[in-house]
């Protein structure tokens, strides 16, 4: 597990910034990737089916993602899986007949005969029927040994395992305002957020770093996406008939947001002719508390006024506001899936990597595969930013609880026994032969954890373990190490530079 480390506002900025910055640049590069052309020239050999070929495809085979003939499939060096069954399609056959027309002239009007009936020509027109063909899904398949293998995907799956798995499993379902399910389900998805069954669900059986990506992309998604998850103790929402002077007419203060769409709404456009809105007041103790700002004018989300604010552009709650206000006034060019997919993905790239767990092999592809343009991942690094940060602050808090509860160390008086009793133990210095008593650093040590002067401390342990004399204490070092991190002071943040207060309720 990556060291834990309490960081100062400034810092934790730093890092979230450099982190988006290798988010950006990393898709950047992948665009311009071999396997990029490679894919994009794969799925140029796919068929694209009619809608209703896609919905008889779907009774049939729900899992289904990636599906074509036998033929095709076998000219990508792909065979049937024995015992496969072919998903039944209506394929359309083209064909000649002749058939009797009225002649018309140039006007279009039909050619009279003697008889004064219209006269008629045969002419040789192109018919279609159709006739049921059969196709199979990519998990029907397999690749042909020792043949080229074509990639079918953007993304390739993470295989590699990953250090306290199961602690930083727990760390997410701590964070997760929803319950967190791992499970056999029928679908190629590897894990989906249900808002209605209020749930995360990840697929089992996946590699730890798949498992724990997934799981931070899904919480993602709950984060953004999810109803009822703005604080109200937070965040708060007001309407009013004037929004430039909302002394005048209709107001009302202190609503939900579902209820202020509903009264924005019942508010005629006209009775004032001011221009009504929604606004929203943030109240997280910062001076920007109770103020109330603009959030709709004229239908339109004042994204570009709100993401002017530093204060606003950095607090979860308000871009989460923006995100869930574009259900009710779509933005133009908001595509919402693929923008929640990059949301969520590039969030679980910057948070995995906080901790020290390289994503980039699978996250780089899954966004580049929603992507529009590159603009579209340049106009959501502030919400990314806001939910990467939101979700690494709890994260470190439970991160901490979790080290002090499984070391049973507490307190900096217990730290100072432990690193005390370990240097004892180790008698690196021989202080058993010089009659050293145990607990004869102990005042010095308790002052310097108390003081967060624990630089020399944190040296001496790295050095211990990377000395590996005995495996019992090298393991004793990582652990001291660890706990040694959650006592570190975090720096007092002023109120005009406070992004967020602690401890929001879930």
């Amino acid at each position: 597990m990556a060291d834990f480390k309490r960081k100062t506002y400034a810092e934790k900025k730093e890092e979230l910034d450099a982190l988006t910055r290798q988010l950006r640049d990393g898709i950047h590069d992948y665009i311009g990737s071999q396997r990029y052309t490679a894919v994009l020239d794969s799925i140029s050999r796919f068929h694209h089916y009619s809608m209703n070929n896609s919905i008889i495809i779907g009774l049939q085979k729900p899992e289904a993602t990636q599906v074509a003939s036998f033929t095709t499939w076998k000219s990508m060096n792909r065979t049937i899986n024995k015992g496969e069954h072919g998903i039944a399609i209506f394929c359309p056959v083209k064909y000649k007949t002749e058939k009797e027309f009225e002649k018309l002239d140039s006007k279009g009007v039909p050619i009279l005969g003697d008889d004064g009936r219209p006269l008629t020509e045969k002419k040789i027109v192109n018919q279609t029927t159709f006739k049921i063909g059969y196709v199979f899904d990519v998990s029907q398949t397999s690749q042909i040994e020792g043949k080229k293998e074509y990639p079918l995907s953007f993304a390739e799956d993470l295989k590699f395992e990953v250090e306290d798995f199961d602690c930083y499993m727990r760390l997410i379902r701590d964070v997760s305002t929803v319950p967190i399910e791992i499970k056999s389900f029928r679908s190629a998805a590897k894990g989906y957020f249900s808002n209605s069954e209020k749930k995360i669900v990840i697929q089992s059986g996946m590699p730890d770093s798949q498992t724990l990506k997934t799981a931070i992309h899904e919480l993602a998604h709950s984060y953004f996406h999810g109803k009822d998850n703005i604080n109200p103790d937070r965040l708060t929402f007001c309407v009013a008939e004037c929004m430039e002077f909302p002394n005048l007419g209709e107001y009302h203060d202190n609503l939900s947001l579902e209820d202020a769409v509903k009264l924005y709404h019942k508010i005629p456009a006209d009775r004032l002719n001011a221009g009504k809105g929604i606004g929203f007041e943030l109240h997280d103790g910062s001076i920007y508390s109770g103020g109330m700002f603009p959030l709709v004018e004229h239908d339109k989300i004042q994204i570009d006024s709100i993401n002017a604010v530093k204060h606003y552009r950095e607090s979860f709650e308000v871009q989460k506001a923006i995100m869930d206000m574009r259900e009710h006034f779509p933005d133009d060019g908001y595509s919402l899936k693929s923008t929640r997919e990059l949301q969520a993905e590039s969030v679980a790239y910057v948070v995995c990597k906080h901790y020290g767990i390289d994503t980039s092999d699978y996250s780089f592809g899954y966004v580049t595969s929603w992507l529009e343009d590159e603009n579209q991942l340049m106009e959501n690094l502030d919400s990314i930013k806001a939910c990467s940060s939101e979700i690494i602050d709890k994260m470190d808090v439970s991160l901490k609880q979790s080290f002090q509860e499984k070391y049973g160390i507490h307190t900096p008086e217990e730290m100072a026994i432990q690193l005390d009793d370990y240097l004892q133990d180790l008698d690196l210095y021989e202080y058993r032969d010089q009659e050293i008593s145990s607990g004869s650093i102990f005042k010095e040590t308790l002052q310097n954890i108390k003081e967060g002067n624990t630089t020399h401390i944190e040296k001496f342990l790295k050095e211990t373990i990377s000395d590996n004399r005995d495996v019992k204490m090298t393991e004793k070092g990582k652990e001291l190490l660890k706990c040694l991190k959650t006592f570190q002071k975090e720096e007092p943040l002023e109120l005009l530079t406070r992004s967020r207060g602690r401890g929001m309720k879930r």
